[in-house]
């Protein structure tokens, strides 16, 4: 279990370091510019070819990396099941309907709404008896659904095929949050190994499914196409991690979560800037509503009592 060794405690007060700062940013920019270039992979990839491509590359990646810091490649015995049905949700789930998404929405959009997860993660442990509705969450939820209903409003008036990439969208958030829930446990296998088994194992049924309903998926794939393969890969999945890993071993992982807040910003801005999408008011006022529900579920606990939690899945990654 990773603990925050580099957090100076004084009366019960958290100091973070401050090449943590640094790092949070790189985290933010990692996961939040990634969401834009994946739109070139969906667009030149059928959804289930490109992202199997990037599930099972990733944990390639991931796997290969934990060898060269000295892991033993083991996932337990006891820990195989339980790992890929978190698979299921936090890879194959997230993966397949965040790609779905992305089809039929404008990536900065799809980036606020990929990140209403920590609500719906929220409402399972409530269902679950394992988390209470405080005034803090009750505002949380308010502020997502606020910002989902800013979002989506035009494209259901609309009536075209953008409230089914809303709904797209969302479904993968339950799906990944639905995944951290399971995962919220202490594992035998270290955090870089049983990453890179999850992404293998939840990349196998996209990989199975792709043949049957993916016709001809390289037709269209060019350079751009091929770019945002490895940008997915390497930044937004491989180094995403690697930072997420590192960050954990300086701060409390509640405090770590702050990350999470600048990502839609991040995936907006970064929308605008390669993609050259248009951002109006709703962009604005979800930015802030989903800023304000993410920061509303953060807890920060004493070190004494951060260390105590198993370590938190990585945020969701593009």
């Amino acid at each position: 279990m990773l603990k925050g060794d580099g957090v100076q405690s004084d009366n019960e007060n958290i100091t973070i370091p401050p090449k943590a700062f640094l790092l949070l940013f790189l985290i933010a920019l990692a996961f939040g510019s990634g969401w834009p270039l994946m739109k070139y992979g969906v667009v030149e990839l059928p959804v289930l070819t490109f992202r199997w491509m990037t599930a099972i590359l990733s944990g390639i990646g991931v796997l290969s990396l934990a060898a060269f810091m000295g892991h033993k490649l083991r996932l337990y015995r006891e820990e195989i099941r339980i790992a890929f049905i978190c698979a299921l949700f936090n890879v194959t789930g997230w993966f397949y309907f965040s790609g779905l998404g992305l089809t039929m929405l404008s990536s900065g959009r799809a980036t606020i709404l990929a990140y209403t997860h920590p609500l719906f993660a929220f409402l399972i442990a409530y269902a679950m008896g394992r988390d209470q509705l405080t005034m803090r969450r009750f505002l949380a939820l308010f502020c997502g659904m606020c910002a989902v209903a800013a979002l989506s409003a035009r494209d259901f008036q609309a009536f075209g095929e953008s409230p089914f990439g809303v709904l797209a969208i969302l479904g993968g958030a339950v799906c990944f949050a639905i995944g951290a829930t399971l995962q919220k446990r202490t594992w035998r296998t270290p955090s870089f190994v049983l990453a890179g088994w999850q992404m293998i194992l939840g990349g196998i049924p996209l990989l199975i499914l792709a043949p049957i309903f993916d016709r001809d998926p390289f037709a269209e794939f060019t350079l751009y196409g091929a770019g945002a393969v490895a940008y997915t890969v390497l930044v937004g999945n491989m180094i995403g991690f690697v930072l997420w890993i590192k960050i954990l071993e300086l701060i409390p992982a509640p405090i770590a979560t702050i990350s999470l807040l600048p990502v839609p910003m991040v995936g907006i801005t970064s929308g605008v800037l390669i993609l050259g999408e248009s951002v109006g008011w709703q962009e604005g006022v979800a930015v802030l509503l989903i800023t304000t529900a993410l920061a509303s579920t953060l807890n920060l606990p004493s070190k004494k009592n951060a260390q105590k939690n198993p370590t938190p899945p990585p945020p969701p990654k593009p």
